[in-house]
């Protein structure tokens, strides 16, 4: 449930994608998923269903691959996120809250691929959520080869 440096990201066939090697933080969300249309209605209210959705920016982004690359993916390919930097306290009741984070400017996590990996990212700006003061902050994304 709580990563950190050392933790491997695997596949759903357990196959290791991705290591932490560093990790400034040291608080992400695993449970909590991305925010999707649906789940926006449940949490906001039927009105917020039309607003941003990360899980929507997901399958956005795999259809542009697809179209580019011509290699298919669908719902199915999309596995589930890591939420880095988002803080999702469990309750000694096993329910989830959501808080502000507890990174600082110039927080950073160093993944290192295992294997060839398709890596989507979304920083939310979710609207109905006042974590952090309805501000996501900028995300800042280095990739380099060994």
């Amino acid at each position: 449930m709580y990563l950190g440096v050392g933790t491997h990201l695997r596949s759903n066939a357990g196959n290791v994608l991705l290591t932490i090697t560093a990790d400034t933080c040291g608080r992400h969300d695993t449970l909590g998923g991305a925010c999707s249309c649906e789940s926006n209605a449940v949490r906001y209210a039927l009105d917020r269903t039309w607003m941003h959705a990360c899980r929507d920016t997901f399958l956005l982004e795999m259809a542009k691959w697809e179209a580019a690359t011509g290699t298919a993916l669908g719902r199915r390919d999309l596995a589930h996120n890591v939420n880095f930097f988002m803080n999702v306290p469990v309750t000694p009741e096993g329910g989830l809250t959501f808080a502000d984070g507890i990174g600082e400017a110039g927080s950073y996590v160093e993944l290192r691929a295992e294997t060839d990996v398709l890596v989507l990212i979304s920083n939310c700006p979710q609207l109905n959520n006042p974590c952090n003061g309805w501000d996501p902050t900028p995300a800042r994304l280095l990739v380099w080869n060994p």
